[in-house]
């Protein structure tokens, strides 16, 4: 089963925190950063009684190339 915050972070246009961690919660982001580690403890503060989901945003687009 796929949580409510992966299915967000998949479909969400998340390009304006470009290179920036985020917390989600539910269908929204909570908190931003540049470190991981105050943008879940910002997040939990917001609402402690949920686990919230932690992302990097990359700043382009991947290419992922598979060789064999």
């Amino acid at each position: 089963m796929v949580s409510t915050e992966f299915e967000f972070y998949v479909k969400a246009d998340l390009s304006k925190y470009g290179g920036k961690y985020i917390a989600i919660v539910g269908e929204k982001v909570v908190a931003s950063g540049d470190n991981a580690k105050e943008v879940l403890e910002e997040a939990k503060k917001k609402f402690p009684n949920m686990i919230p989901t932690l992302a990097k945003i990359p700043k382009e687009e991947a290419l992922i190339l598979k060789w064999k």
